[in-house]
This record gives structure tokens, sequence and C-alpha cells, in this order.
């Protein structure tokens, strides 16, 4: 027996499941780069349980190939993206590329191949381990694509979601689609959204029938009338929204001690804080202990508590990376600091809705 053979044999047994119950059933496939066989062993485990302990075959190619039961489309890509981002962080290992789609009704084992060889050649040629989607009716990786799905998606009104972030803290709300010509999206907000919007340079939409979320410019905002244009729509593949924890940039100035190897230090200032991670902002000088990576680090630093009081934060923090003088920390924090930066994260999202309610009022009165 050939390992095509049972692979052939699943993935008919799962199509005769979407033919004859309607099952919701993905099939992805994710290419782990080279690495030692303790680390592709841990990979697989991994894998195994995040896709609720899914049948797992190797194919030809060196990918792994196991399916996602009872998600829509764009629920099955979070889950794939989330499931490469813990093969690097758990595992250290890196996925080359990636394939995902939903089995269709009229599929057949070779449709699916196919599919799944088209998306991976794609992905492989796009790079930084893309993971290339779609289903029966859209490739949502091929070029000139996205201009078809939003003609299909916007042709009849119907209501999506759109968010923005005011300090880091996200505000969403339900908007009815008015219109969609020429690569341009109108919508009716409500006033206040749309005066908010007046000063914001683009949007994301979000729907459930939507695979990833769509950014878009704003290209005019009429509080008056509530309507907001917005154009250069296109999917991106990781947005803030898919944040797990609400990240809060501070209004303070914190100080912030990085902790390095053999008692070297780099001072900065907290750009962001969320329960799980933190951005401290530094112009100063790195040590060369300071520069391993993906190293864990010790980072401490002091939160405003109500009235005049302080406390004081040292947490673990494995850098996730440094961008224009940002380093970005996935932070573990105990149960003491964990209160305490809930709390202090609470305390700025009531100021942010304070100051949002005043900016509203201030749009009524004129």
């Amino acid at each position: 027996m050939t390992e095509e053979l049972l692979r052939r044999g699943v993935v008919e047994s799962y199509l005769r499941l979407v033919r004859n119950e309607g099952a919701l059933v993905a099939i992805l496939r994710l290419r782990p780069a080279e690495a030692l066989e303790e680390r592709l062993r841990e990979g697989v485990a991994l894998l195994h349980e995040q896709s609720d302990f899914s049948p797992l075959f190797l194919c030809e190619d060196g990918s792994l190939l196991l399916f996602l039961r009872q998600m829509h489309l764009h629920a099955a890509v979070r889950s794939a993206k989330g499931m490469r981002e813990l093969l690097r962080t758990r595992c250290g290992l890196d996925i080359v590329c990636g394939a995902l789609t939903l089995m269709d009704a009229d599929d057949g084992y070779e449709t699916l191949k196919a599919r799944l060889d088209t998306y991976m050649a794609r992905a492989e040629k796009a790079g930084g381990g893309k993971i290339c989607y779609g289903n029966v009716h859209y490739d949502f990786c091929a070029r000139g694509g996205e201009k078809r799905i939003f003609d299909y998606f916007f042709s009849g009104r119907r209501e999506v979601s759109i968010y923005n972030f005011y300090n880091g803290m996200p505000l969403h709300e339900k908007v009815t689609v008015l219109g969609y010509e020429n690569g341009l999206l109108k919508i009716k907000t409500s006033l206040a959204k749309a005066a908010f919007l007046r000063n914001e340079p683009f949007t994301y939409i979000r729907h459930p029938q939507l695979p990833d979320t769509i950014r878009a410019d704003v290209v005019t905002a009429i509080p008056g009338r509530a309507e907001v244009t917005l154009g250069n729509l296109h999917f991106i593949d990781t947005s803030p929204l898919d944040r797990e924890n609400i990240r809060i940039s501070p209004e303070e100035s914190i100080e912030v001690s990085i902790g390095c190897s053999e008692g070297e230090a780099v001072v900065g200032k907290l750009e962001a804080i969320a329960v799980n991670s933190i951005a401290v902002r530094t112009d100063a000088a790195v040590p060369d202990a300071c520069l391993e990576e993906s190293a864990q680090y010790t980072v401490a630093f002091n939160l405003p508590e109500r009235e005049t009081g302080e406390a004081h934060i040292g947490v673990t923090g494995t850098l996730r990376c440094r961008k224009e003088g940002v380093w970005i920390f996935s932070i573990y924090p105990n149960h003491f600091a964990k209160q305490k930066i809930e709390s202090y994260i609470a305390r700025q999202q009531s100021k942010l809705i304070t100051i949002l309610q005043k900016m509203v009022l201030n749009f009524y009165q004129g």
C-alpha cells in the first residue's frame, strides 16, 4: 500500500462528508524548512494537536498535509497562520510555503490536488513563508484576483464591520455597503464614525465570508451624511486585529530597562504594552551582548497606579524583532505582573473612551 493510496482514500472520505452532510472541511499543506529531526518531530506533534488530531500525511515535496473541520475559509486561513507562528516560536521551525483550500461538493481528488499544487508553487515563488489559499471559485493569491472578489462580494448591499485603533484600542462598527464601483467602496456609518474617519488615513474591513482582513484607504468622509468612501482595497496577511490581547500606547513617558547578558543593559521608552507583549523605543547604542537573535532578556519598568503610586514590573522577554529603533518582545508575566498590566490597560481604555465621548459630543455641538 502506497502513501498516495492512503492519502487519496482519506481525502475522498472527507469529500463524501462534504457532499452528503454539507460539512465544512479545509485541506492544508505546509512545507517546513530543513531542520533537525527533533524539531521536525515536535512540529508534527504540534500540527496534530492544533488540527484537532487530524490525519497527517507527508507529500512528495516534503510538505505536510492535514485537515481542518467545521471552519469557513477565513477561520481556516487564520488557523493556518496561527500554526505557522506556533511552529516558529515553539519549535524553531520555519515554513517555506503553504497552501489551503476549502473542499467543494463538486471537487474530486485530482482537482483538489491540482489546486493545492498551484497554490504551493505560487506561495513558494512569493517567499517569506507565504500561505496561498482559495476555494473552487476564487484564487485569493492570483494577480488581479482581488478585483474579481470585491466585485462579487460587494455587488449586493450587505453589512460589514470596519475597525480602527485609537491609542492602540480597537474601535469597530457595523456599517452598510451603499455601493462598489471602479475600485471605490461607499459605506453608510454613524455620524460620529464618519467624523472620526475624516481624520484617519485608512480602516480595516472584516466579514465572515471574507478569508482575510481588507485594508482600505479613506478617500472621503462626510459626517453630515454619515457617508464614507474607501479606496485601494486589498487583503493583508496579518493585521492588528489578529492580536489576542489589546495593546495600549501609554500617555506617560515610561522608562524601560532591557537587561542583556554580562550585565549589559539598554534603556528606552515604552512604546506599547499588552499582557503578552511590549514594544520599547530606544536610540541608545546597543552593546554586543544585546545582539543575540531570539534571545531572552530581563525587561523592567514602573507602571503608574491609581493616585500617585507605581508598580515595579520585572519580566522575562523574548526578542521577536528590532525595527527602526523599536524592540518588540513577547513577555511572560507572573500573576502579580499580569494583574498590574491588565489594570493599567483597563484604566487607559477608560480614559480613551472618555476622550472619544467628548469628541462625539463636540461634533454634535458643532
